[in-house]
C-alpha cells in the first residue's frame, strides 16, 4: 500500500467518523445537553443573609431559634447549608436553655435535624447569663423534634469544677442530662 492509499484511506475513515457523529448528535441532541443541566440542576433555589428564624410550640412558647449568616438551599438534595449558625434551645421555664455556634452547619431535608460543623460551641446558659456548661466539639447533630444533640466526634465538656474529654456523646435537653460514649477522661475539682 503506498503512502497516498493510507492518507485517502485515513481521510476517509476521518470523514465518516465525522458524518457519524454529526448524525448521532443531531438525532440526540439532549445527550450533549445534559452534563450543563446536571450542573444547573445542583446550583441552590434560594438564599438569605442575616436571616433570623423562630419556632413556637402549640401553646405559643418560643422552643428555638436559629439565626445565620447566609443560608442557601438546594432542590437536588434537599439540604441548606448555614453560614455561622448561631442556635438557641428553649426547653420548661425550671430546664436552662442551651446556645449552640459554629463556623457552618447544614439543615438536612427533615427539616429537624441540624448539623453543626467545625468549631462547635454548646452552651448551657444560666439564669444571670454565665455559662453553667460548656461542651466544645468538631461536629454536633442536633435533633430538634426530639430535643437533643449528638456526636461521635471527641467533646470537652466544662462547668465550674471539672472539665471531660470524651469520644462521643448526647445531650438530652429535656431530662437535663448527658450521656458520654467512650474513652472518657475526667478532672474534678472540690470547691
Amino acid at each position: 500500500m503506498s503512502l497516498r492509499q493510507m492518507l485517502f484511506t485515513a481521510c476517509l475513515v476521518l470523514f465518516v467518523s465525522a458524518v457519524g457523529y454529526w448524525s448521532y448528535t443531531a438525532d440526540n441532541p439532549q445527550e450533549i445537553i445534559k452534563p450543563l443541566n446536571s450542573v444547573a440542576d445542583k446550583a441552590p433555589d434560594f438564599f438569605t443573609r442575616n436571616t433570623k428564624m423562630r419556632e413556637y410550640g402549640p401553646n405559643g412558647r418560643l422552643e428555638s431559634t436559629l439565626d445565620s449568616v447566609e443560608i442557601s438551599h438546594f432542590p437536588h438534595n434537599g439540604v441548606t447549608l448555614l453560614t455561622e449558625p448561631d442556635m438557641w434551645s428553649y426547653q420548661e421555664d425550671d430546664i436552662l436553655p442551651w446556645h449552640s455556634t459554629a463556623k457552618n452547619g447544614r439543615i438536612l431535608p427533615d427539616g429537624e435535624t441540624v448539623e453543626l460543623i467545625k468549631d462547635v460551641v454548646m452552651i448551657q446558659v444560666a439564669p444571670d447569663g454565665s455559662a453553667e456548661q460548656r461542651i466544645d466539639t468538631d461536629f454536633l447533630t442536633v435533633y430538634s423534634g426530639q430535643d437533643f444533640a449528638d456526636t461521635d466526634a471527641p467533646a470537652r465538656l466544662t462547668n465550674a469544677t471539672s472539665v471531660v474529654n470524651t469520644v462521643g456523646m448526647r445531650a438530652f435537653y429535656k431530662r437535663d442530662f448527658i450521656q458520654l460514649k467512650s474513652k472518657v477522661r475526667s478532672i474534678h475539682e472540690s470547691r
